[in-house]
């Protein structure tokens, strides 16, 4: 049920929004009704509301726009004072709702699937592994056979941060999880032809894994990973003040073979 407050001075409005029978049927509880600015605003610093109605002298109603546009989440609908109209505005702004919540769906769905994404990848870089046929299925499941081709190189890299649990202590103010946001920020960004993911084991140890995002050889994809943690390590320098020193990068002839190493590692 979406919430909708009502803020006026007139009495009539108030009245016919409290006798209105059909709130509940068009999806709506009942709402709640304020007689003025004041009590508008301490209506909306108690709750959330989907919709927000307001009839009240110019000043005054500028106070209470001030205060709303705060409430970035309301939407506004117009005033009206007999219930034909009212019936009609009900209809149109549940229309509004209805298409702005499929947007957040769809919205929050894509970062959900982003995030499992992600998680794919990292668990690989911790060591888990998958025969063939239970890779490709998380890769249709995950939708990544558009962007990911398994049959492509794979490169990995283990490197420190040597100052990492120093700069966390005793520079970086902000917490771990947000130095592992700003460090993706530098080790993920790409240019289209590599997709990059970092894990993050500790704050002086990572890992990263590089795929190709179209075919190349497995020495071009070594060469650009190699390439990519250059720049990263001159960013990292002059943005952080930190050194990073690569331990070990391994090139796989695709994401198979990668996998196979993780189960082969795991199985001794």
């Amino acid at each position: 049920m979406y919430r909708l407050l009502l803020v006026t001075d007139k009495g009539d409005v108030r009245d016919l929004y409290r006798s209105y029978a059909d709130w509940n049927q068009q999806g709506f509880e009942q709402p709640t009704i304020a007689s003025g600015a004041e009590e508008g605003m301490a209506a909306l610093s108690a709750q959330r509301f989907d919709v927000v109605s307001c009839l009240l002298p110019v000043e005054e109603g500028k106070v209470f726009y001030a205060r709303v546009r705060d409430n970035s989440d309301s939407l506004g609908m117009e005033t009206v004072r007999d219930q034909n109209r009212l019936r009609r505005e009900i209809a149109c702004i549940r229309r509004e709702l209805i298409s702005r919540d499929s947007e957040r769906g769809a919205a929050e769905a894509a970062d959900l699937l982003r995030a499992r994404q992600e998680e794919f990848f990292c668990g690989m870089l911790r060591g888990e592994g998958y025969d063939r046929e239970r890779l490709e299925g998380c890769l249709r499941e995950l939708e990544l056979t558009d962007r990911i081709d398994p049959n492509q190189p794979v490169v990995c890299a283990s490197f420190r941060v040597p100052e990492g649990e120093r700069f966390l202590e005793g520079v970086w103010k902000y917490g771990k999880t947000r130095l592992e946001f700003a460090l993706k920020n530098v080790f993920e960004a790409g240019d289209g032809r590599m997709t990059y993911t970092l894990l993050t084991l500790n704050p002086h140890h990572m890992r990263i894994l590089a795929l190709p995002g179209g075919a190349c050889t497995q020495t071009e994809a070594y060469e650009q990973l190699l390439i990519h943690l250059g720049e990263a390590r001159r960013t990292i320098e002059q943005c952080f003040d930190m050194t990073l020193v690569v331990k070990r990068v391994n090139s796989y002839k695709d994401l198979f073979a990668y996998s196979r190493e993780n189960i082969l590692r795991t199985a001794h």
